[in-house]
């Protein structure tokens, strides 16, 4: 009887080895299967949460998604791009509040921000400003009672909190460096 040289050696005996598994294709090299679907999967879960949140807190409109990403639109970009955290409390616009601006890692300006809502829970996060619009990449229900009507960093859901930290370079602007970030409309020099 001739064998071939390509069967495993536990098809040869006739019996199974426990730390030799047969496979298929007889080769002991055949690649795992492709799993890079689970990190698209992920986020993509994220992104829907995002999205489910912010309609049922009921600023579906002042957020949208755009390739694989959560945008702040309407009333909230216009918050993000205007307000500044040195403004008095009662001249910023109603509907979000404004907290620490930061350059991120990547080079862009980052702002935090908490929706204001009429029940007890309003969202807390993060926008970065790149190219020409307010990303997302973290947003967090909080309960609206534990922050009033300020939004300070201290005050930021630990979700969000751990995302500035990983994206934040030095300190929080000044309200003079703020004031120049708006003015040359959060772009980077």
């Amino acid at each position: 009887m001739t064998v071939s040289p390509d069967l495993p050696k536990a098809l040869i005996d006739g019996k199974a080895a426990e730390d030799e598994p047969a496979t298929i294709t007889g080769r002991e090299d055949a690649a795992p299967a492709n799993r890079s679907w689970i990190p698209v999967c992920a986020m993509a879960a994220g992104l829907l949460l995002g999205v489910m949140l912010a309609a049922s807190f009921g600023i579906g409109a002042d957020m949208r998604s755009a390739g694989g990403a959560l945008l702040a639109q309407g009333s909230l970009a216009h918050i993000l791009s205007t307000t500044l955290v040195s403004d008095e409390s009662d001249h910023q616009p109603p509907g979000a509040r404004v907290g620490a601006s930061f350059w991120s890692k990547n080079g862009s300006f980052c702002r935090t921000f908490l929706t204001q809502s009429t029940g007890q829970t309003a969202l807390a996060g993060i926008a970065c400003r790149e190219r020409g619009a307010w990303r997302i990449p973290v947003l967090a229900a909080i309960d609206s009672r534990s922050t009033g009507d300020s939004l300070s960093v201290g005050n930021l859901p630990a979700p969000v909190r751990s995302v500035m930290d990983n994206l934040i370079v030095g300190a929080p602007l000044d309200k003079d460096a703020e004031r120049q970030a708006r003015n040359q409309a959060w772009r980077p020099r």
